[in-house]
C-alpha cells in the first residue's frame, strides 16, 4: 500500500522539478467560491462573451451585465471589474469611481476597455482605473492583466525609469522588481515623452544626463500634464551639487539619489514616495473625513455628466442633501460626534446608491449625488429610502446612544431643470431650500409649487 503512494509522490516531485527547469509556471487552481469573480459592464455581443471566455479560462467566475442592472451590483464583490466604453454606453469613469471609493469593496483591478478611440487619462487617474486597454487588443491584454492579478493580487505600483546606462538600468530594475514594482524603461527624453502620453506611472525615476537632452526636460513635461502634476519625481545623478539640485527643484523634482544607488535606500525611498503620492492624489479628489468625492471633483464630474447626457439625449438627476439642525447636533454632543454623523451618512449613501452613482460631500453638512441615467422619480425613491434608513439605523454617539438625524433633499433633473452644471446646482439648491422651508419631511424638486 505504502510503496505505490511513495512512487506517485516521487513522480510528482520529479514533474515539478522538470517544470521548474524548463521555466514553466503552473498556476494554482482557482475556485469561484474563493473570491475569483469578475464583472464585465457595458460589453455588447459578441465582445462580452469573448472577454468572459478569456477570464473563465483563468478560473474567474464571470458576469456580463448592463450598467444599472441588478447584475451590475452583485452581492459578492468582484475581484476584477471590466468597463467597456462605447459611444452609446454609460460613462465608465463614473462607474469606476463608484467601485474605487472607500466603501470596503474596491476590486483588486479596475480595467477600462476603450472602444471610442479616445480616453481621458486625467479622469481615469481620478476614478482609480488601473489600466486602459484599446478595444483592438482587449482580449490579449485583459487576459494578461487578469493572469497577473490572479497570481500576485492587486496590480503593482508602476515606475517609469529614464536611464540610458544599460548596466545601471538593469541593476535598478532588478532592485525594484524584487519589491513587487512594475518598471517601464526608457533611455531617451523622446521615449519617456511617448510613454508618459499613454501611461500613468506612480513614480518617475530620472537620470539627469540623457542622449537627446536631460532629465529636467522630462520633469517639466510631466509637470505640464495635469494627470502627472502630483506624481513623485526622483532624480538620479552621480554628483549632487547645488546647481543640479536647483535645476531639479525648478523642474518639479521631489528628491535625489546618488549613483550607484544603494539598494535599500532606493527601495525605501521609492516605496515611501509612491505611498505618499497616492495619499496626496486621494486627498486631491476626495474629502478627507468621509472619503466621498470633494466639491471640486464633483463639479468636474457634473460637467462631464452634462456633456455625456446631452450627447446621448438621456436624463440624469442631481440631488443635494442637507442635515437639518446640524449645529444643534454639534452643540449637544460635540464636534467629534458631528464627524461620526457625517461618516455614518456617507457610508449609508454608498450602501443605498447604485455603483454608478457619484457621491460627494458638497461642503460642511451638505452632500450631493449625481444619479446617471435617472429621473426625478428615481431620485425621489432613493431619497425616501435614505430617510427611512436614518430612522432605522441612526448614528451612535460614543456613549452608545442614538443620534437623531433628519435631512432635507432637493432634486434637479437634466435637461428640464438646467442644461449646465451650474444651472443644475442652482436648481437643486433652490429645491433644497424650499424643502427645508416647508418642513413637511418631503423631497422637493426644482419647479415644484410652493
Amino acid at each position: 500500500m505504502i510503496g505505490p503512494l511513495i512512487e506517485r509522490l516521487e513522480q510528482a516531485f520529479d514533474g515539478a522539478e522538470q517544470s521548474l527547469l524548463l521555466g514553466d509556471v503552473v498556476d494554482p487552481p482557482r475556485h469561484a467560491n474563493f473570491g475569483w469573480h469578475a464583472l464585465i459592464i457595458g460589453a455588447v455581443r459578441p465582445t462580452g462573451g469573448l472577454l468572459a471566455a478569456r477570464l473563465e479560462s483563468l478560473g474567474f467566475d464571470v458576469v456580463v451585465a448592463d450598467a444599472g442592472s441588478p447584475q451590475a451590483s452583485p452581492q459578492v464583490p468582484p475581484e476584477l471589474v471590466v468597463l467597456v466604453h462605447r459611444e452609446d454606453g454609460p460613462d465608465p469613469y463614473a462607474l469606476a469611481a463608484g467601485w474605487t471609493g472607500p466603501s470596503g469593496v474596491r476590486p483588486r483591478g479596475v480595467v477600462l476597455i476603450e472602444a471610442t478611440g479616445a480616453d481621458d487619462r486625467l479622469r481615469a487617474a481620478a476614478a482609480g482605473i488601473d489600466m486602459i486597454i484599446p478595444m483592438a487588443v482587449a482580449e490579449i491584454e485583459l487576459f494578461n492583466f487578469a493572469k497577473s492579478l490572479a497570481r500576485v493580487g492587486s496590480p503593482p505600483a508602476k515606475v517609469l525609469l529614464v536611464e540610458d546606462d544599460p548596466a545601471q538600468a538593469d541593476a535598478i530594475t532588478s532592485i525594484l522588481s524584487q519589491a513587487d514594482l512594475s518598471v517601464t524603461l526608457s533611455a531617451t527624453v523622446a521615449g519617456a515623452s511617448t510613454i508618459l502620453a499613454r501611461e500613468f506611472p506612480d513614480l518617475i525615476l530620472l537620470d539627469i544626463r540623457l542622449p537627446d537632452g536631460d532629465g529636467f526636460t522630462v520633469a517639466r513635461l510631466a509637470r505640464q500634464d495635469p494627470r502627472l502634476a502630483l506624481v513623485p519625481i526622483v532624480f538620479l545623478t552621480a554628483a549632487i551639487d547645488a546647481d543640479h539640485q536647483i535645476r531639479a527643484v525648478r523642474a518639479g523634482g521631489d528628491d535625489f539619489l546618488r549613483k550607484p544607488v544603494d539598494p535599500t535606500l532606493l527601495t525605501l525611498l521609492v516605496l515611501n514616495r509612491i505611498e505618499r503620492g497616492r495619499r496626496v492624489q486621494g486627498m486631491a479628489h476626495r474629502d478627507g473625513l468621509t472619503g466621498l468625492l470633494n466639491h471640486a471633483t464633483l463639479m468636474a464630474e457634473l460637467d462631464h455628466a452634462v456633456e455625456a447626457a446631452r450627447r446621448r439625449n438621456e436624463p440624469f438627476a442631481f440631488v443635494m442633501a442637507d442635515i437639518d439642525h446640524f449645529k444643534r447636533i454639534n452643540d449637544t454632543y460635540g464636534h467629534l460626534v458631528g464627524d461620526v454623523v457625517l461618516v455614518h451618512l456617507a457610508r449609508m449613501f454608498q450602501r443605498l446608491g447604485r455603483s454608478s452613482d457619484l457621491l460627494a460631500r458638497y461642503g460642511g453638512d451638505e452632500f450631493a449625488m449625481i444619479l446617471l441615467n435617472n429621473t426625478a422619480e428615481g431620485a425621489a425613491t432613493l431619497t425616501s429610502r435614505m430617510r427611512k434608513s436614518l430612522v432605522d439605523e441612526p448614528a451612535m454617539s460614543p456613549n452608545g446612544g442614538p443620534v437623531s438625524i433628519k435631512m432635507s433633499f432637493g432634486i434637479s433633473v437634466f435637461p428640464d431643470d438646467g442644461d449646465t452644471a451650474d444651472a443644475l446646482v442652482e436648481a437643486a439648491d433652490r429645491a433644497l431650500y424650499q424643502s427645508k422651508r416647508l418642513g413637511r419631511d418631503r423631497v422637493t424638486r426644482a419647479g415644484d409649487p410652493t
